[in-house]
């Protein structure tokens, strides 16, 4: 049976430009795993009514964190209010909370909560929490449903959506997971209007990380209205991003669920990323920081390497230059290439490295050497 509860009102790819508070449905066709991301304003204060085909008197489970539900604790009501089971289970508000120790205590919980094999879990937060989440379901009871409401842009654009699960361990980020798809995908952009900036500029790392692999005019309206997405006030222009995003990931995730090909193109930028951030210990840089810095360091390869000509590279790294980024600091080159070697996109001993031939269009190379990589953290250890 697929996970699909609703088709919605479809738009198909050459749909026109989206306004701000119309209601959108993306489909995602993977069989039996079907599933459908909805975008529009105001949906939050609808959660019950979006969900009501969902609930059939079973228990459900909120996952959160502390100051999430301090802003839309009145979300959490709302569902109770509309007859839903619920209860809430906190997780810590960083990084942290991608551990294994977390995920056993959340399991716990639902032990003691009476969850069983019909509870939903929804993940309600960014991506630490979708992550966290989806593994939980994953796993919990060899697997439950989740519904993934994201209040990032970065989890509304990239983690939420594909089934994408994991904790982190000491060695690396995401070394223990599991691909378990959503049941539905619900986005309410009005949750960004409480973002701090500092979150704002890291989730726009994956929505610019579309232009750069897939889609030009992605690419071409963060060169020429940058500031404005940095506000998050033209609704129109941030439902066209979201919605672009969201299509891509949908497309792309369809053609290769498993990552066996396609799908690796979106970790452009991640490889060197997430090593970034286990050598800073998951702490002090978020995710689309180190994310933007591992892009300018694929971009420096590939135009080392000849697949960037010089007029894009310039173009490229003087978008991600635009991005108020924090100090890297001095990274020990061998560090970074211990933790690459970890890396989940090795296979057979090569490591999958997604570079760019032109801005738009993202490749997989197995052709990246450890000194094209220590070479590229020029651009970053400055």
């Amino acid at each position: 049976m697929s996970n699909r509860q609703s088709k919605g009102n479809r738009q198909s790819e050459g749909s026109p430009r989206p306004t701000g508070n119309r209601r959108q449905v993306i489909p995602l066709d993977l069989g039996p795993d079907s599933y459908d991301i909805t975008v529009s304003y105001g949906l939050r204060e609808r959660l019950g009514d979006e969900l009501s085909s969902w609930n059939n008197g079973q228990r459900w489970v909120v996952l959160s964190q502390p100051q999430i539900l301090q802003h839309y604790q009145g979300v959490v009501d709302g569902l109770q209010n509309s007859g839903i089971n619920l209860g809430v289970i906190e997780v810590p508000g960083d990084e942290s909370a991608k551990n294994i120790a977390v995920a056993e205590k959340v399991w716990s919980e639902m032990v003691e909560m009476g969850c069983d094999r019909s509870s939903i879990l929804l993940a309600l937060g960014g991506g630490v929490v979708g992550d966290l989440g989806g593994f939980v379901a994953a796993t919990y009871m060899r697997g439950i449903t989740i519904i993934q409401v994201p209040t990032t842009l970065l989890a509304m654009i990239d983690s939420a959506i594909g089934g994408k699960t994991a904790v982190n361990l000491a060695a690396g980020k995401n070394l223990v997971g599991a691909i378990h798809q959503p049941g539905a995908v619900i986005i309410d952009p009005g949750f960004l209007a409480t973002l701090p900036r500092r979150n704002v500029v890291s989730s726009l790392a994956e929505a610019v990380k579309y232009g750069f692999i897939r889609d030009r005019s992605i690419f071409d309206i963060f060169e020429s209205r940058f500031e404005q997405l940095l506000e998050l006030r033209d609704q129109a222009l941030l439902t066209e991003i979201i919605v672009k995003s969201c299509r891509i990931k949908s497309r792309i995730v369809a053609n290769d669920q498993f990552e066996n090909g396609e799908r690796r193109l979106l970790n452009y930028g991640h490889t060197i990323g997430h090593a970034f951030e286990t050598l800073r210990d998951y702490g002090g840089l978020y995710h689309g920081e180190a994310v933007l810095f591992g892009m300018k360091c694929a971009n420096y390869i590939s135009h080392k390497k000849g697949l960037l000509s010089s007029q894009q590279y310039l173009s490229a790294q003087a978008v991600l230059d635009r991005f108020p980024l924090p100090e890297l600091g001095q990274l020990s080159p061998q560090q970074v290439l211990d933790v690459v070697q970890h890396d989940k996109k090795n296979v057979n001993g090569k490591l999958n490295f997604i570079l760019l031939e032109g801005i738009g269009n993202a490749v997989v190379s197995t052709d990246v050497s450890s000194d094209d990589i220590v070479d590229s953290l020029s651009v970053v250890n400055r």
